[in-house]
């Protein structure tokens, strides 16, 4: 599937190339907080999830390897670097974003593939979409969503010929997209705020039954916190972390390990990974759906 070069109204307001800047500025900041080992799980929980939010948003649920298979069948060209401006360029992703809603259909469904072919296009312009959840924001807000991208939501397997939205109604979406996607890296950036994110790790080693069942102790809760925070710690590091006697460290260790919170590989035993599987990782993200959850949509 070719994509076309995305639109771009002639005249874009002030306002919404501010706003434009804001998303620029802020994903920057949010990618500075975090480590690359802990940017990997935090990108695969959030995929996972869009499966979920994908159900609210459309009204049906897409598996997550349909959405794998949504942007493997996207193979499009980017046209972005055609556009002079970062700002016009974001621009123009949201307008083609919606241009794709209004005018194409998919097998899989044209929601969730104008959703994948948006997600590789704000990748490609350094917004680090990997990090933050468009679909959790526009599932939050799909009603305004569709009423301002009123699309036909019958599955068809031929393109159709769709009409062209209006400058305005263009901007008036462009402006909300962007105003979504600041939400969710606020979202996000509170959530990792160091503060905030220690206070959810020690809750969820004092209250979280799967640890308080393997016998975990509170204290391995700064030492994986550590690990959070830096993605990788050498095994010495963490045990000490713990405050523990070395015998009872070891054994923490070992126990996390089993859990999936930590990971440590059979060729390189010195040094600890990240592993955040997704019952945890509802602890310290408490309002972000991880894909266990049953919701209708509204």
């Amino acid at each position: 599937m070719n994509v076309p070069t995305p639109a771009l109204p002639d005249s874009i307001p002030p306002s919404i190339l501010a706003s434009a800047d804001l998303l620029v500025t802020k994903t920057a900041f949010l990618a500075g907080m975090v480590a690359p080992e802990t940017a990997a799980c935090l990108s695969k929980l959030l995929m996972d999830s869009d499966a979920h939010y994908s159900r609210i948003i459309d009204g049906y649920y897409t598996e997550p390897e349909d959405l794998k298979n949504a942007l493997n069948s996207a193979n499009q060209q980017s046209m972005l670097d055609k556009v002079p401006d970062l700002r016009r360029r974001i621009v123009a992703a949201l307008a083609h974003h919606l241009h794709l809603l209004q005018t194409q259909a998919y097998p899989d469904g044209k929601g969730v593939v104008a959703r994948v072919i948006l997600h590789r296009y704000l990748h490609q312009l350094g917004l680090h979409p990997h990090l933050w959840s468009l679909a959790r924001g526009l599932a939050q807000r799909h009603a305004e969503y569709h009423a301002l991208a009123p699309t036909n939501s019958t599955r068809v397997s031929e393109p159709t010929g769709g009409v062209q939205p209006s400058v305005k109604s263009t901007l008036s979406f462009v402006g909300f997209m962007i105003e979504v996607c600041v939400g969710e890296v606020d979202y996000m950036t509170a959530a990792l705020n160091r503060h905030r994110l220690r206070e959810a790790v020690m809750h969820g080693f004092r209250t979280n039954s799967r640890l308080i069942e393997a016998g975990i102790r509170t204290q391995t809760g700064p030492a994986f916190l550590a690990l959070l925070i830096q993605g990788a710690l050498p095994r010495t590091e963490f045990e000490t972390f713990t405050g523990l006697q070395l015998s009872e460290a070891c054994d923490q260790l070992s126990k996390v390990i089993n859990l999936g919170l930590v990971v440590s590989s059979a060729c390189n035993r010195h040094t600890l990974r990240l592993g955040l599987p997704s019952w945890f990782a509802q602890d310290i993200f408490p309002d972000f759906s991880l894909g266990e959850s049953e919701i209708k949509p509204g």
